[in-house]
Parts: structure tokens; C-alpha cells; sequence
């Protein structure tokens, strides 16, 4: 574990020869140039070594230098490509090693294998890539613990270790404990449902879902990392809730309701403020169970600062940030208990600890779990600190090993599963709630299209169903269709519409929206004739404010504009589903 952290605090040849040598005797370093990969954006190619696995099949480690700054994010596809071709050019190695690094020290620690063919044969055509990305500034307790734990003796134990499955379900066991010590912590007002168990088991999995949402937008800056550092808001609050929830109330509260799902202040200057201001421009009529107000500013040390740490947040527009307190017939129905009123202040109880504790504490969860009673809890912030998290969902063929959106729906849906305590299928029976796998959704997908663009081409014909599942296929580029057919594919997904009538939290919804979108790349490569159609549904008075508007968007974003607002449907009966599925 010595030898990872030494690489991830500089990274080096020696420090990565130290980590190769640690996990495999039979690594080989040779450091041979390869020029004939180095372009604009690699340089530094070198075939930096290889080891042999127990089937004696060797792998290969290569070192690239990138020659921009590396990002989560950034030159993910021609990466791939890069480890793709020196694969297939060789023919030697089973798979690889590939990792790219940029003058800063982060790192792109990518596997690359190829898939055998149903005959054992390869034809060194189909790849997979599991990713893990390394950088200083962020924790890669991930990545530490992977690596230090893996067997690099063959290349399903080496996978092993690229298990993005493995991280998710350590996750949600942490997650999960951590509800289960919530349950008897949190307090929620009983106006619409008087079951303390089942009040709070709904409100919590809302408030876990809200959270990892709000996470994954932190990783996309849209949310600045100081609203869950303890340190910074010791600075703006006072912690004087008389239930001990400050940061609940004053920071998540109002982040929830009075900020995501409210304008921003350069759309509304009567937006995001707060009630004692609302007050004073004669808006209090508005106050009374508007969440459009900030609240709890008697437990605000540090107004301004408060206020800037909102500003750029943006304005999502989206129900999973609505607050549910209502008036029905003249009663009051208080659900997340977003009131300033000192009378409402010990009818809404969710502990500080349960977002800072930092320390492991034993806890006895029997009341809850048949098996593995004592469990060890910490804050949920502490949780997600410890994980790395993806804003790109991944493939079937290309994962990031980190935590992806798709994990909002995991978590959402096998939590429901506790709904019950008496017994954990009573949620699912009633309202259905499994996730769908990631490979039955791709197969689900691929079927459902193919059959669909037979009948739009009106052929059954072998050939042109194998163009089709080419198409569709990530380990292909290219279009396998003549100029008449192509255009005829793009009617038929301008023209499709598809619809889930059990959508879930977005898991197939999502999987033919990456299918479309893969499918447009390779008919319309340059994107010209989708965002004309794209324009082509505009109403002529706006056409030109809206190509402009699109003038700096990627092409995928115009792709997806086009398919969401157009194409995809679903609707199901668990409204959090549908509001994790809008927000996906």
C-alpha cells in the first residue's frame, strides 16, 4: 500500500515500477519508445513493461504523457482508442496497462483487455476498459484499497480489481448501515403519516437521494465542496437548533429547497433571499410555505458569507428539491418541515452527527438487519468523502471505477426494499422496485431498436441486421450503411418515441438515450443534419436565438437535447423514481 501512495504523491517510473514489482514477480520493465503513437495530444509513449499471468499470457504496461492538463473527464475516447489500437497492432498481449499522466502527476490508470470470440479465438476487434482516475486532489481511498488487495496472477482476479460492482456494493452497505442508525436518530413532523417507521424511512431515502444528487453536481462544480466541509461552515453557523440539527435546517434546507429549486438571483432580484428581507419589500403575504425564502437566520453567524456561497448554484427546476409542505381544506401538512417558526423548530430532528461524525462507532442495527447485527457507523458525509465519484454513467465496455449517476438509482431502489422492517420484499411486491442490471438493459435496448428499424427499413434481411447490431455496438466506428439507408435511420430516430411505462429511476430510459446517441455519431458524425432537424422544430420567430444558443455546445449535447425533448418517455409510480429518472 506503501508503493500507491508513494506513485500517487509522485509519479514517476521508479515509484510505478515499485508498485508493478510489488504485486507480480514477473514484471519485466523495458522502456521502449513508441514514437508512432505520440500526436497533438500524447506524447512520451513508452512500452514501459510486461509481466506474465499463471496461463502464461502477458500483459502489457504502457506509459503515455498527455499533453494537456488531465480531467476526470478530458480525452477519455481517444485514450481508449490509443490502448485499442496498440493492442490490436501488437496481437501479443491479452490486455494492458495503459496509463496516461499530465505534468501535475494525475493519472488515468486504465485496464484494457481483449474479449475472446464464442471459439476461444480473438479476433482483437472487441475491448473492454475499467478506469480508475488518480488525482492529488482528491482522496483515491478507492484506488489504494483496490490495487493493495488485488492478485494480478490472471486476468479475471486482475478485472477483479476493476470492479466498479465491488465498489458500489461496499457503498451502499455503507450507506445502508447508515440509514438503518439514522432510523432511530431523525424526527419528522406526523401530519401525513402517523407510522414514526415508515415517516422516517421515506424521508430519509428522499434525503439520501437529495444528497447523492447534490454530490454528483459538486463534481461538476455546480455546487460548491465548502458547503460540506465542517471547518468552513463552523464559520457561518451557530449550531443552537434546539434538536441539534443546525446543519440540516440552515445549510440543506435551504440548499434544497430555497436555492436548487428557486431562481437565481440574476433571473429574479426578489429571489433567494430572506424572509426578514421579504418582509421588507412587502413579500410576506408570499413567505408563508413558499420555499422560495431563505430560513433559520437565527442560526446564521455569517449572513453575507452564507449568501455567497448560494449565488452560483444553479436553478434546477426539478421535484426532488420541492418541498412537500402543503395546506389541504385550511390544515397545515408539514412533511420536510422547511418553517421558520420557533413552534415547528422540535418537530424536525436529523442530527449533526449523522452528516460529521468522523470516527467508526459500533452500533447495534439488530432491530433491523437478521445478520450482521453490529455494524460500524460515520457521518454521510464521511461516507461519500471516501469514494470517488463519476459524473459520466458508464458502458457495458468502457467504466470509470468510481461511482456513476446510475448509482442514485441503486441506492434508491434497494433501499425502498427496507422500506417494511417486518420484512424486506414488502416495498418491492407493492411497487415493483428492482434496477435492472446494466447488460439486460443493453440487451433490452439493442433488441427493442433493431426489431424497430427492420420495420422502418422493411427488410428482415440477415445482413442488414447485422449492420444494425454494428450500430449499436461500442467496439465499432464505423457506419456500415450507404448515403439512402443512413438518412432513413436518422427519420426513424427523429421520428421514434419510446416509452417506459415502468421507468424506475431511469435505468433503460438512460441506456436508449447512449444507444441513440452512439447510433447519431457514427450516421451524422459531424452532427449537421440532426441539428438542423434539431432547428427545424423550432418556431421560425426563435430559430435564430436558438442556433445561436447552440453555437457552443458539443455535439453529444445537441444529440441528447434533441432526443430527450422529442423521443424518450416514462412514467411510473414512485414519484422519487421519476424525479431521480428527470434528473439523470
Amino acid at each position: 500500500m506503501e508503493e500507491i501512495k508513494n506513485l500517487i504523491d509522485q509519479f514517476n517510473p521508479e515509484n510505478l515500477n515499485s508498485v508493478l514489482r510489488s504485486k507480480t514477480r514477473t514484471f519485466r520493465q523495458i522502456n521502449e519508445p513508441l514514437t508512432y503513437l505520440n500526436d497533438e495530444q500524447f506524447s512520451e509513449c513508452i512500452l514501459f513493461g510486461e509481466f506474465k499471468l499463471a496461463s502464461e499470457d502477458e500483459m502489457v504496461v504502457v506509459t503515455i504523457k498527455v499533453n494537456k492538463p488531465l480531467s476526470e473527464r478530458s480525452g477519455k475516447k481517444a485514450q481508449y482508442t490509443l490502448g485499442k489500437k496498440f493492442l490490436k497492432d501488437s496481437q501479443r498481449y491479452v490486455g494492458g496497462f495503459f496509463i496516461f499522466y499530465d505534468d501535475k502527476g494525475d493519472f488515468r490508470f486504465s485496464l484494457i483487455y481483449d474479449i475472446p470470440l464464442a471459439t476461444g479465438k480473438r479476433d482483437w476487434s472487441n475491448f473492454r476498459r475499467y478506469t480508475y482516475f488518480v488525482s492529488k486532489d482528491q482522496t483515491n481511498k478507492t484506488f489504494i484499497h483496490q490495487i493493495a488487495e488485488a492478485d494480478f496472477s490472471s486476468l479475471e482476479k486482475i478485472i477483479e480489481a476493476f470492479s466498479v460492482e465491488k465498489v458500489t456494493k461496499q457503498f451502499y452497505d455503507e450507506i445502508a448501515s447508515w440509514y438503518f442508525w439514522a432510523m432511530d436518530k431523525v424526527e419528522f413532523p406526523d401530519d401525513e403519516d402517523k407510522n414514526r417507521e415508515n415517516r422516517n424511512a421515506k424521508n430519509l431515502i428522499r434525503l439520501i437521494t437529495r444528497i447523492i444528487f447534490i454530490w454528483f453536481m459538486k463534481e461538476k462544480n455546480l455546487v460548491p465542496s465548502s458547503l460540506f466541509e465542517k471547518s468552513f461552515i463552523d464559520k457561518i453557523i451557530n449550531y443552537q437548533d434546539k434538536t441539534g440539527s443546525t446543519y440540516y435546517k440552515a445549510i440543506l434546507q435551504n440548499l434544497f429547497f430555497a436555492t436548487l429549486n428557486t431562481k437565481m438571483k440574476s433571473d429574479d432580484e426578489n429571489s433567494r433571499i430572506f424572509i426578514s428581507e421579504a418582509v421588507k419589500r412587502g413579500y410576506i403575504s408570499d413567505a408563508y410555505l413558499q420555499q422560495g425564502f431563505y430560513r433559520y437566520e437565527r442560526f446564521i453567524r455569517d449572513k453575507e458569507l452564507f449568501l455567497q456561497l448560494f449565488a452560483n448554484v444553479p436553478f434546477l427546476n426539478g421535484g426532488l428539491f420541492e418541498s412537500l409542505d402543503k395546506k389541504i381544506n385550511g390544515t397545515e401538512i408539514r412533511i420536510d418541515c422547511f418553517s421558520d417558526n420557533p413552534k415547528n423548530e422540535t418537530r424536525l430532528k436529523v442530527p449533526d452527527e449523522l452528516f460529521f461524525l468522523e470516527e467508526e462507532t459500533d452500533t447495534d442495527l439488530s432491530k433491523y438487519l437478521y445478520k450482521g447485527k453490529n455494524k460500524k457507523v460515520t457521518g454521510l458525509l464521511t461516507i461519500l468523502k471516501k469514494y470517488n465519484f463519476t459524473i459520466d454513467e458508464n458502458t457495458p465496455i468502457d467504466q470509470d471505477v468510481a461511482l456513476d449517476p446510475e448509482l442514485l438509482g441503486k441506492v434508491f431502489e434497494n433501499l425502498l426494499a427496507a422500506y417494511v422492517p417486518e420484512t424486506s420484499t414488502t416495498a418491492r411486491k407493492a411497487t415493483g422496485s428492482y434496477y435492472t442490471p446494466r447488460e439486460i438493459v443493453e440487451y433490452m435496448v439493442n433488441e427493442s431498436l433493431i426489431e424497430h428499424f427492420k420495420n422502418v427499413l422493411n427488410t428482415n434481411d440477415k445482413k442488414v441486421e447485422e449492420n444494425l447490431r454494428n450500430l449499436l455496438d461500442y467496439s465499432a466506428d464505423e457506419n456500415p450503411f450507404d448515403e439512402e439507408t443512413t438518412l432513413k435511420l436518422i427519420d426513424a430516430i427523429e421520428n421514434i418515441k419510446i416509452l417506459d411505462p415502468a421507468c424506475g429511476s431511469g435505468a433503460f430510459p438512460m441506456g436508449v438515450l447512449h444507444k441513440l446517441v452512439l447510433a447519431l455519431h457514427k450516421l451524422d458524425p459531424e452532427n449537421k443534419i440532426w441539428k438542423q432537424r434539431l432547428l427545424n422544430r423550432v418556431p421560425t420567430e426563435i430559430r435564430s436565438e436558438t442556433e445561436q444558443s447552440l453555437q457552443n455546445k458539443s455535439i453529444d449535447y445537441i444529440r441528447k437535447l434533441g432526443l430527450i425533448e422529442n423521443c424518450i418517455y416514462g412514467v411510473d409510480i414512485q414519484e422519487i423514481a421519476i424525479q431521480i429518472s428527470k434528473l439523470r
